[in-house]
């Protein structure tokens, strides 16, 4: 399967900022695949929104990064989003390859892999992908145990883009560019539905 639109590469939009925001990409950057990014290349002004959005939090946010990564590892996992679950963001890929097992489990308990904040924060992403209702006051107050109102402002934030992320990788059938660690065997999405 591949990409229902094709990803611009660096150098194929006449936009100078989008081109060094591939090439970052390309170059061992974010997720070190440049699908998703030169998907919404197509859209510049679009891309130009979007990659500052994930700096402020994955680059400049008050919460770990690679709590970040296994939030977005979540809610892809929780859309079944083959591309979401497949490439990883590079500058936490090693801490996260150790957690990834425990951050599968429904609802996992902070324990001798995962920290209270790490096991909270992956609760947190699992009930807004599935019902952000059930983010009841009981979680709340364990959410506010661990985290600051800041913190939690960020992490909402989060969450709702990774949700987006997972949406736009699934309605675009997203996979991974072909000169990329991630390709093998390629990327397939159901194409019914969940319920």
């Amino acid at each position: 399967m591949s990409t229902r639109i094709k990803p611009l590469r660096a150098g194929q939009s006449p936009d100078a900022r989008v081109n060094e925001i591939l090439a970052g990409v390309e170059a061992g950057g974010w997720w070190a695949d440049p699908a998703m990014f030169g998907t919404i290349a197509h859209r510049p002004e679009l891309l130009k929104a979007i990659v500052p959005t994930f700096e402020a939090f994955f680059a400049n946010g008050l919460v770990e990064p690679h709590i970040y990564e296994l939030m977005r590892l979540k809610t892809g996992q929780i859309n079944d989003c083959a591309y979401c679950m497949a490439v990883r963001t590079q500058g936490v890929k090693e801490t996260v390859q150790t957690k990834e097992h425990a951050m599968l489990e429904h609802q996992p308990e902070p324990s001798d892999v995962l920290t209270e904040r790490e096991a909270v924060a992956i609760q947190f992403a699992e009930r807004i992908a599935l019902d952000p209702h059930t983010v009841d006051a009981k979680f709340w107050t364990k959410l506010t145990g661990v985290f600051s109102d800041e913190e939690i402002v960020e992490l909402v934030f989060a969450s709702g883009i990774f949700n987006w992320g997972n949406k736009f990788n699934i309605t675009m059938q997203m996979d991974a560019e072909p000169d990329t660690e991630y390709l093998t065997p390629g990327m397939s999405y159901r194409e019914v539905a969940l319920a």
